[in-house]
């Protein structure tokens, strides 16, 4: 099933993935033994996800202003 990318709810989904990855990252990083090919994947992943949801919101930032 697939539903467009610019519904609210959808947004509001991927903003909540954003805060599970960081409590998890903040995970990692507390742990004695750290598996750095983790934190990478993770890092990359977090990234890519934070810039996905900006794009998503920046068309309806720029229609408010």
């Amino acid at each position: 099933m697939c539903l467009p990318l610019d519904d609210a709810s959808m947004v509001c989904w991927l903003k909540t993935q954003v805060r599970v990855i960081e409590a998890w990252r903040e995970e990692l990083a507390s742990r004695p033994d750290i598996d750095m090919e983790v934190v990478m994947r993770l890092e990359k992943h977090y990234a890519w996800l934070t810039a996905e949801v900006s794009d998503l919101e920046a068309p309806k930032s720029r229609q408010a202003a």
